[in-house]
């Protein structure tokens, strides 16, 4: 059986660890298993050879991996990438085993029905007054879950009753925001539109930068889960 896997953001090399053989040790994957990035995978960026390294790492790896789209990404680059066809539904390739989620859409994975909502707001573009994320350089306005997000995946729940397995997110949506402490986005305002319509066994996000579990969602960070099986769920 083949299992899906979900962890938190890597930011290119500055979060894989949690994925070297030392940290997660399971044994027997295939290119069948699925492992999702909540967002900031932070591979594709500046075309440099340190992100080169890393798509290669990923790929070399026995599983698959898919990545949900969050607020550090070069969105210009990635919406460039070759389209395909992964769970059923239209997605960015990046190589033979690397994906990115297109958001609104829900893709069949291992078995499961995952909505998949990306992106977040950036908190750093301004820095002690000073901008400190450029257009199109470091920063995307894409980023921002928009009201026609909203509407595709509101579209494409009608053809599921609107039932999923899983939502994926980055971004957390305001119920996690106050858990957290923290203030509200729009994207949060945006996330919950869908969430409130949504009927789902457990929402997962990352964004975070933190392992905590919510009356709301998990948040992910460096912890790595296994629930394919959602009555049995491993944490390596």
């Amino acid at each position: 059986m083949a299992r899906l896997f979900v962890t938190g953001d890597t930011h290119g090399g500055l979060d894989m660890s949690k994925l070297n053989s030392r940290h997660f040790k399971c044994n027997d994957l295939t290119k069948e298993d699925i492992l999702v990035i909540m967002g900031d995978a932070g591979f594709i960026w500046a075309d440099s050879s340190q992100e080169r390294f890393w798509q290669k790492f990923l790929n070399d790896k026995p599983w698959t991996t898919f990545c949900v789209l969050g607020n550090h990404e070069n969105y210009d680059r990635i919406e460039q990438l070759p389209t395909t066809t992964f769970g059923g539904e239209e997605c960015y390739q990046v190589s033979d085993s690397i994906y990115y989620a297109m958001t609104g859409k829900i893709y069949h994975l291992c078995g499961q029905d995952c909505l998949v909502m990306n992106g977040a707001d950036s908190h750093d573009i301004f820095i002690d007054g000073k901008r400190y994320r450029h257009p199109h350089t470091s920063w995307w306005e894409q980023e921002q879950i928009t009201e026609k997000d909203v509407e595709i995946a509101k579209t494409n729940l009608s053809f599921y009753r609107g039932t999923v397995d899983y939502v994926f997110s980055h971004t957390g949506g305001t119920k996690i925001c106050n858990f957290l402490g923290f203030k509200s986005t729009v994207s949060d305002l945006m996330l919950d539109k869908v969430l409130k319509e949504t009927i789902y066994k457990q929402h997962y996000c990352g964004h975070y930068h933190v392992d905590k579990v919510t009356p709301d969602g998990i948040i992910l960070y460096d912890d790595v889960r296994m629930i394919a099986d959602d009555s049995k769920e491993t944490i390596f």
